[in-house]
């Protein structure tokens, strides 16, 4: 569903998280990670604000993470341990080949709203952005340990998401709306109550 918060948790929360703490549990040490969103104007530059912003907004992260660095396409955290965190964002269709953080291959990528509005109405685009995901990311990532995070809503069949759904090849975490619709109002139960409630879901729906 949108709006259920997907990029303040996988993109926002989880880049601090790895600031100040270098690991991810049951993954290891994440010194490099890849960001892609669906462009750098819209989905890169949005993320790299909202977590510049809250750096500069947060005494505890200043505290502990003594040392930042935000450009365009990049972002560097060091925090009081001596731990470096690295982050290159790029755009859904542009090149990420070759990519290294302090001269190793990342080993996390996030793939977040891939797809904007205008590029769910082009199969051009939307090959291309299949080609990032299925080519290009996966071979720009350590190739001894990696993980890729495909974070997203569908816009149709053709979309990016429901291909790696259905390849197969992905752990699949699918979180709809509300547990079933249409239904009664004493049946309802909203994967988030206090913003998706029946009569909002009623609406859209």
């Amino acid at each position: 569903a949108r709006g259920t918060a997907k990029t303040t948790l996988f993109m926002e929360y989880m880049v601090l998280y790895l600031a100040m703490f270098g690991v991810l549990p049951n993954f290891g040490i994440v010194s490099g990670l890849l960001y892609v969103s669906d462009s750098m104007d819209n989905g890169v530059k949005s993320a790299r604000n909202s977590i510049e912003f809250r750096y500069n907004n947060s005494e505890f992260l200043q505290y502990w993470l003594p040392k930042a660095r935000f450009t365009e396409n990049y972002i560097e955290f060091e925090n009081r341990s001596g731990h470096k965190l690295g982050v290159k964002m790029f755009g859904a269709k542009t090149g990420i080949r070759g990519t290294k953080i302090f001269g190793k291959r990342p080993v996390l990528a996030i793939m977040d709203d891939l797809v904007s509005d205008e590029d769910a109405e082009s199969k051009a685009a939307m090959d291309k952005i299949k080609s990032t995901v299925f080519s290009g990311i996966q071979y720009a990532m350590d190739p001894t340990r990696y993980k890729m995070i495909l974070n997203g809503t569908p816009f149709n069949k053709n979309d990016v998401v429901y291909e790696a759904i259905e390849s197969g090849a992905w752990d699949v975490n699918v979180w709809p709306v509300c547990e079933k619709f249409p239904c009664t109002r004493e049946e309802f139960r909203s994967c988030w109550p206090d913003r998706f409630t029946f009569d909002y879901v009623s609406a859209v729906y």
